[in-house]
């Protein structure tokens, strides 16, 4: 079931990402974060405790701060860079945070995989970053360059390699649940990061909650996107191995340039669809697994 997870996960941080890039337009970045966690929260309520309450262990504790810390700096961060046109340029680097999640996953949970999900992976990461360097219109090399030129550059690609850190804490705290319960993990972690993120609103932005007010319906919808992609990416870490979870989920660069023709008929180039192909052959070798 892992391989179906990453897939829902990857359209819902697809239709995500949209409704994050249009709210970004006229919100601060960390506002539109910061109500990617607190709007799901009343729906994660009954999920979370109709079975009752799991036991959780101090490991859980620690490992949900630490992904809570983590991942909250680096979502706000990630959305900032949203606003510049550089995102477009450094973008198919991320797809090397794949390779990040495989050495964890061996180092820490014994997650070695076997040669066509390893080659399936290898097809992802060369397909995206293909297919986003052909997007953005730029030499083959230049968001390497970019790391050594630009700070923002290099300061996006860190966000991504903290979330790396975060997912891998995410799986040590769902292993120290009994029984596993996603959406309670989901809530605690909504929760820290809301609480974090609200701090920091309160020293540097005072008109947050007028912004709030003002563009409710778009981060509402933001906020029920995310708690999707959050919950299936959950799942699928649950059962599947880290680095193949998120080298499916990278397959949401598909699903944002159809959602792209289909509502904005931004019809991409025929090159970029040679990085889609190859994503492709990729992401079904790993359903080979």
């Amino acid at each position: 079931m892992w391989f179906w997870y990453a897939m829902v996960s990857a359209l819902s941080s697809a239709v995500s990402v949209t409704i994050n890039k249009k709210a970004l337009y006229k919100i601060n970045a960390a506002l539109v974060s910061w109500a990617l966690f607190v709007i799901p929260i009343p729906f994660l309520l009954y999920p979370s405790f109709k079975n009752g309450m799991p036991k959780l262990n101090l490991l859980f504790w620690l490992a949900a701060l630490g992904s809570a810390v983590l991942f909250g700096y680096a979502k706000t961060l990630a959305l900032r860079s949203l606003k510049t046109s550089l995102m477009s340029e450094i973008v198919p680097l991320t797809f090397f945070s794949v390779i990040f999640q495989y050495i964890f996953g061996m180092i820490l949970f014994n997650q070695m995989l076997k040669t066509i999900p390893m080659i399936g992976l290898g097809l992802i990461i060369v397909g995206g970053y293909l297919l986003k360097v052909e997007e953005a219109k730029e030499n083959f090399w230049r968001p390497f360059q970019l790391l050594f030129t630009n700070k923002d550059a290099f300061l996006y690609l860190l966000a991504n390699l903290i979330m790396v850190l975060s997912t891998v804490c995410d799986k040590a705290a769902l292993n120290n649940m009994y029984p596993v319960n996603q959406p309670l993990y989901l809530l605690v972690g909504n929760v820290m990061i809301a609480v974090m993120i609200w701090i920091y609103m309160m020293k540097k932005d005072k008109n947050w909650l007028a912004d709030l007010g003002k563009h409710l319906p778009i981060l509402t919808a933001g906020g029920i996107a995310y708690t999707g992609v959050s919950l299936a990416y959950l799942f699928g870490i649950t059962t599947g191995a880290l680095a193949l979870v998120s080298g499916v989920k990278k397959f949401e660069v598909i699903f944002i340039l159809f959602l792209g023709w289909l509502l904005f008929k931004d019809k991409p180039k025929r090159s970029v669809w040679l990085g889609s192909f190859i994503m492709l052959i990729g992401v079904i070798m790993t359903k080979l697994v």
